[in-house]
């Protein structure tokens, strides 16, 4: 099982670089709310289908749930609602390079509300990796705008003062916030890991799907419609969704939360390895660096035991 929250992290990134690009294309038949709400309500019958397939094999089991665990449970879900509102906030500001670079900063955020709320210790060299990988993440933001490393190091400066920085790091918190009650959430409840992690991320959909989908009654309507009306193509969103939250639902009962988003960073690397092999798009000298360093980052978490 020592290496079992790798795989899940890494599955995790993979399916949300490929519902994060199918939701893109979705943008301008549904709008954003509605692109966003799709990683909710379309994911919420392929999570019912494997959870109803899942209790009914014999030796599986439902979880007793407490109070505290649900709670933990519907604080998480709002988190991760208000992230993605202040993101597409992000979208319309005109610093909107700045803040969705400085989203990026979530796993040092989430490793810091971990060592206050869960007294969890970090080693030096996990620190390290972790350190290396939200700069290398940040430095990437900034590479493809840049011809040399030390321009791209000046953009990035340049960059810190901004509202739309603040913004961003405020989107990194909620993430952040998010990440660590689903997993305090998780690890609250006792039985069998798969139990747990299908179960909490089950009702987590039901949360965010009755939610986002009460918000957009009322304020988003036309939206709302365009999500039904468009149901067909959006469907891959919501299961690759499926497949995001369980690998990271899965990896967090095993490990640090810090620990397996700063692997699911590799997401990053996927999400330049699609533009370079179906868009054709050429890789500049800085966004290898970046990536390299990215990769140096992952690879120090991963083996940081052995260090």
């Amino acid at each position: 099982m020592e290496y079992v929250w790798i795989i899940a992290a890494i599955f995790a990134a993979a399916c949300q670089t490929a519902r994060s690009a199918f939701q893109k294309n979705m943008i301008t038949r549904l709008g954003d709310y509605g692109a966003a709400y799709i990683r909710f309500c379309y994911a919420l019958p392929f999570t019912s289908l494997i959870w109803l397939v899942w209790v009914n094999i014999p030796g599986n089991s439902i979880p007793t749930l407490s109070f505290y665990s649900i709670i933990l449970c519907f604080l998480g879900s709002i988190f991760q609602i208000l992230f993605t509102y202040v993101l597409m906030k992000l979208f319309s500001h005109k610093s909107f390079a700045a803040g969705i670079a400085f989203s990026k900063t979530e796993v040092i955020l989430i490793a810091f509300l971990e060592v206050i709320i869960l007294n969890v210790f970090f080693s030096f060299p996990l620190m390290i990796g972790i350190t290396l990988g939200v700069l290398s993440v940040l430095f990437l933001s900034y590479a493809r705008k840049a011809k040399s490393i030390l321009e791209t190091v000046k953009l990035l400066l340049n960059s810190v003062s901004s509202l739309g920085t603040l913004i961003g790091l405020l989107s990194g918190l909620l993430l952040a916030a998010s990440v660590v009650t689903f997993r305090m959430s998780i690890i609250s409840i006792d039985g069998p890991l798969l139990d747990r992690s299908l179960f909490i991320s089950f009702i987590a959909i039901i949360f965010q799907t009755i939610l986002v989908g009460l918000y957009l009654l009322l304020f988003k309507k036309d939206q709302l419609f365009a999500v039904i009306k468009f149901w067909r193509p959006s469907l891959p969103a919501g299961l690759c969704g499926t497949g995001a939250t369980f690998g990271w639902f899965v990896a967090f009962g095993l490990t640090t939360a810090a620990e397996v988003r700063a692997v699911g960073q590799i997401e990053l690397i996927f999400s330049i390895l699609i533009s370079i092999i179906f868009f054709r798009e050429k890789i500049r000298k800085t966004e290898l660096f970046g990536i390299i360093l990215l990769g140096i980052s992952i690879l120090i978490i991963i083996f940081q035991k052995t260090i």
